[in-house]
Formats: structure tokens, sequence, C-alpha cells
């Protein structure tokens, strides 16, 4: 079945109510409630912000970086009354060296372990780099601690059609994985409606699926 092109998803529609309200660089910052939190996890220059912006039809609502390790705090956009996406630093470069990696490492753990953890966290891939060392660590450790987290491979229009089915199998294989990873272009727009459906479920209460 073709979709409406007039079709705008309603995570687009509610995205347009979206508002950075601050930056946590400790613990005492963390935001709290019952409002579901989704964030967003994955190594620097991965498109993080590029995907978050993209599926909520916004442009510089999250800032990107030509800088890898620019972000340097966790930041919290609402969308009042319904949800909030989590911004996480970015892992595996900081500038400021080995130091400043693991003081943002160490934040992101404290945000990942709270007594209420977010309701799901976004891992994104580079769908060009399935096997980076930095991934194995941050995803390995995110999959044994006791946190929903979905794993999604940006970049897909870059690979081609044998990439796309070899990609995520060594995923797949390296991490155990349940589910297949799913693969988008934050660019292209390629499968968003897809991970827009999950998100929109997980925010209403339902299973994601």
């Amino acid at each position: 079945m073709k979709k409406d092109p007039d079709f705008v998803h309603p995570l687009i529609h509610l995205g347009q109510k979206a508002e950075f309200r601050l930056g946590a660089v400790g613990p005492d910052q963390f935001v709290v409630g019952d409002t579901p939190q989704i964030a967003f996890a994955g190594r620097s220059n991965v498109g993080k912000s590029s995907l978050q912006n993209a599926l909520l039809g916004r442009h510089g609502l999250v800032r990107t970086s030509r800088t890898p390790g620019r972000t340097r705090e966790i930041n919290f956009f609402e969308v009042p009354d319904k949800f909030w996406f989590v911004d996480l630093p970015g892992f595996g470069y900081a500038r400021g060296g080995s130091q400043a990696s693991g003081q943002f490492a160490d934040l992101v753990g404290k945000y990942l372990s709270q007594e209420k953890h977010p309701d799901i966290v976004i891992y994104v891939l580079d769908a060009e780099v399935p096997e980076s060392e930095v991934d194995g660590t941050c995803l390995g450790r995110i999959l044994e601690a006791d946190v929903p987290c979905m794993v999604v491979m940006n970049k897909a229009d870059r690979l081609d059609q044998s990439r796309r089915i070899q990609h995520p199998r060594m995923v797949i294989d390296r991490f155990e994985l349940t589910e297949p990873p799913l693969l988008l272009s934050a660019r292209t727009g390629h499968n968003l409606d897809k991970l827009r459906d999950r998100l929109m479920a997980r925010i209403q209460g339902g299973k994601l699926e």
C-alpha cells in the first residue's frame, strides 16, 4: 500500500512542541518524574543529533557538530506532558583526552543506573562500521544492564545491497541480539517512520514491537 503523500507522522506533530530544557552535568540535575524518557546513545559522529532532529521533524533543535566529542553534558528536550528526548554524550572521543572521556562515561553510567531508568535507550551505530571497538564496549555494557535498549544503524544510505544484509547480521552475532537492528538514514528518511511508530508505542505505554 502506498503511503499518503500528505501524511505527517504524529511524532512530527508532537516534535513541533519540543524545547531544550537543560544540560545536566551531574546527577542532581537529571530530570525525574513519570513522563517517558527516550535516551539516545552511541559513539561520536554516528549522527545521533541529526537522527533526533529528523525524528521530530525539526532543524537545529538538537545541535550537531563536525567536531567529535563536543557534547559534554546530558541534554534534555521536552514535549510537555508527553515525553523527553535525552541526548547522551558521544562515546569514544572527547576534547580533553581520556580524562574527559572517563567523565562522560561516568555521567552516562549514573544516568542509566538511576532507580527509574529511561524508558528506552536507542543505541545508534554507524551502518558502515559494524565492528567498532568503542561500540563493543559501550553497547555491551548497556545490554548487560537492566535498561531497555533498541539498536539502530544510521547512514544506511551509504551501504550497497550486500552490506545491507551483511552488516546487520554481523551486529546480531556480535551482541547476540534477539531482534535485528533497524537500518535507517537520518539524511534520506529511510525507515524513520518505522522507528517513529515504535517510539510512539513506547510513549503511549505499549510494548516496543
